[in-house]
């Protein structure tokens, strides 16, 4: 039922549409044949528009403020962040070990999950030309320095905010922040990744949880290691924490690396496909060859698929693709998946794929990254 706020909004517009209306037909000579009705009926759809268009933009607006606010918040809740040191390889097993379930002694919180995952080894060297960038890492880890950044993802053509997808950024002590595609190399050749992806899968959760009085329909695409699926002794415990967090599954979205995920095998699908069965939408990122298997992924409980932008505007490289790019919607929607156009950087790239008719598009277009003050 429409608000008592609404329905007096909705007479005073038309109201002034109909005052506007009689007073066209007498003042402008050539409305005078029109119906007065028909004029305030047109004024009235205008207004109406206007009106919602503004509200549309206060509300995104508001949001992210309030996504600023509650950052800082999320600083003052969170205890220190365990000491990060690389887990120790170990061999993925040759047949899946039975779930733990979770029970009155399980771990805790992920920190714990986090330190039950790393080993008494020391450290693992990352490549030479990659060691100072692992030390600023590392150091803005175990310092809290790990800045959370919004980015929206939108639908298309509207421009609406649908999602927002969380980006961690390091920063060092000198004040200069490393994005995600400079540090994730340095992590995983140290052997630090899975920490990482842990600290912050406990942070949005907690934001999450601290948005949830005032913006409950708010959902977060959360970019995770695929290697978490690969060892049944680091997919355990992501399993139980999200086991146990399973009631905010329609606010998060668990976000893998394409190239990643065709490198599972048998037993990795079946793992993610159990976190799609909590109920946690999945998706996969940075889809630059097309041969993928929609109906695959789609059994495993994929539900968005972000392809690059520059790949599907390169016509050389799309002679070669096996599909056309004018056919991947339809090709998505048939299993299920929506098709997000990802990296749009400006508004002549966006014109050039505006064909494709994707549902929804992410880039420095629509909103660059947000810092999320104090995160």
């Amino acid at each position: 039922m429409p608000s008592l706020p609404g329905l007096l909004t909705f007479a005073a517009l038309s109201l002034a549409a109909l005052v506007l209306g009689v007073s066209a037909t007498r003042l402008v000579p050539g409305l005078a044949a029109q119906h007065p009705g028909i004029i305030a009926l047109a004024l009235l759809l205008l207004f109406w528009t206007i009106r919602e268009r503004w509200q549309r933009r206060r509300l995104q607006t508001r949001l992210l403020a309030e996504i600023d606010a509650l950052s800082e918040e999320l600083v003052a809740m969170r205890g220190p962040l365990p000491e990060m040191r690389p887990a120790a390889a170990m061999p993925v097993p040759r047949s899946e070990p039975k779930l733990r379930v979770v029970s009155a002694s399980a771990v805790q919180s992920y920190e714990q999950a986090a330190q039950l995952m790393e080993a008494d080894a020391d450290e693992a060297t990352a490549p030479a030309d990659d060691g100072l960038l692992l030390d600023a890492v590392r150091d803005a880890l175990n310092n809290n320095r790990v800045e959370l950044h919004v980015q929206p993802i939108v639908s298309l053509p509207q421009r609406r905010i649908k999602f927002f997808e969380l980006l961690a950024r390091p920063r060092d002590a000198a004040g200069r922040e490393y994005q995600a595609a400079e540090c994730i190399g340095a992590l995983e050749a140290s052997g630090l990744r899975d920490e990482f992806d842990a600290l912050m899968l406990l942070r949005s959760v907690q934001l999450v949880r601290k948005l949830e009085s005032r913006a409950r329909n708010a959902a977060f695409f959360l970019n995770l290691s695929p290697a978490m699926l690969a060892r049944i002794e680091t997919f355990n415990p992501l399993y139980e924490f999200l086991q146990r967090e399973r009631e905010r599954a329609g606010n998060i979205v668990l976000e893998f690396a394409h190239d990643g995920i065709r490198d599972l095998d048998r037993a990795g699908m079946y793992r993610l496909s159990r976190l799609a069965a909590l109920g946690f939408a999945l998706s996969v990122d940075g889809v630059t060859r097309l041969d993928a298997d929609f109906a695959g992924l789609a059994k495993a409980g994929v539900r968005f698929m972000k392809f690059d932008a520059g790949l599907l505007g390169d016509p050389a490289r799309m002679a070669q693709a096996p599909i056309a790019a004018e056919d991947l919607r339809e090709a998505c929607e048939r299993h299920g998946i929506v098709p997000v156009l990802s990296k749009v950087e400006t508004e002549a790239h966006l014109l050039k794929l505006a064909d494709l008719d994707f549902p929804l598009g992410q880039g420095h277009l629509f909103g660059v990254p947000k810092l999320a003050k104090a995160a």
